[in-house]
């Protein structure tokens, strides 16, 4: 499926997961890029008030009036990047998969074909992801009230088109190892639900099935990969943020992690914001593309 039901069914699902995640992408975002611990005695209301204002002062009326708009920072440009990031993900996974199997070179391993399916599409994909990425958490974490064509421009005045992939190769080993073992996951999950209703039904499911093998795929290699996860993040927003020395690269942001910040607490910072937000955009993602896919097929 490479036709115009890929790009329909990525588009749709892309705009759905984001518009219904990025509230909480951007409460992980800043709970990732910020280095402040949480304080003795301080509530789960008052540090989420804490990150959600950027560390600014006691809640007041005035300040929860601009929630909404703080928390949906970076969305034109997640919407912008994510639905052509989308179909060339998905799109290059189903083709790489069937390419695979027609040529018998994974045919009798599909472990391994999900593996390479997965990690050809998440290289190509990346090409348009590692932009979003930067812009979104840039915008993301700025105190101040930033859009995203000044936030280009700068970054294109400063760092040329390379400034726009920082992190690219960061990224890679970051959602190399989250690709694989979601798409793995992800497949032996779809093919447990689809044994249970016989042969005939292994490859269209009820929605809920997708959605059950997608969330718990999802879980697991999102909480596998968050590590990783918050040094891209670290090292991704650095070059917008005054006095941090993270140019040396991501060896010295995991060192900062694990010697300043508290060694596994803070490498695993966001870890629970993360999770609940890779499961509903992951979940919805996937959910509407195999139905549409499905649909598809109803009609050929």
């Amino acid at each position: 499926m490479t036709d115009g039901y890929t790009i329909f069914a990525s588009s749709v699902a892309a705009i759905i997961a984001r518009l219904c995640t990025h509230p909480i992408d951007t409460i992980k975002t800043r709970l990732q890029a910020n280095s402040h611990s949480r304080s003795v005695g301080q509530s789960n209301a008052q540090w989420l008030t804490y990150i959600i204002h950027q560390g600014g002062s006691s809640p007041s009326h005035s300040l929860w009036k601009h929630v909404p708009r703080q928390l949906y920072s970076g969305l034109s440009v997640t919407l912008l990047f994510s639905v052509p990031a989308l179909s060339v993900y998905l799109s290059t996974y189903e083709s790489t998969k069937r390419y695979l199997d027609h040529h018998n070179l994974a045919r009798h391993d599909q472990l391994v074909n999900h593996m390479l399916s997965g990690a050809t599409a998440e290289i190509l994909a990346g090409t348009l992801f590692t932009p979003m990425e930067v812009l979104k958490n840039q915008l993301q974490t700025s105190p101040t009230r930033m859009t995203a064509y000044p936030l280009a421009r700068h970054i294109y005045h400063q760092e040329g088109l390379s400034g726009f992939y920082r992190g690219y190769w960061m990224g890679l080993v970051v959602f190399l190892p989250h690709t694989v073992i979601y798409f793995s996951a992800y497949e032996h999950f779809k093919s447990m639900l689809g044994n249970g209703r016989g042969d005939r039904y292994a490859s269209h499911l009820p929605w809920g099935y997708y959605l059950v093998a997608s969330s718990g795929a999802s879980l697991i290699s999102s909480a596998v990969s968050a590590p990783l996860d918050i040094i891209k993040t670290r090292w991704q927003v650095s070059a917008s943020e005054q006095g941090k020395s993270y140019r040396q690269g991501s060896w010295q942001i995991a060192k900062h992690l694990w010697v300043k910040e508290g060694q596994w607490k803070g490498l695993t910072k966001g870890l629970a914001a993360r999770v609940v937000w890779a499961i509903p955009t992951t979940a919805i993602s996937m959910t509407v593309f195999e139905i549409v896919k499905d649909y598809r097929r109803l009609l050929v």
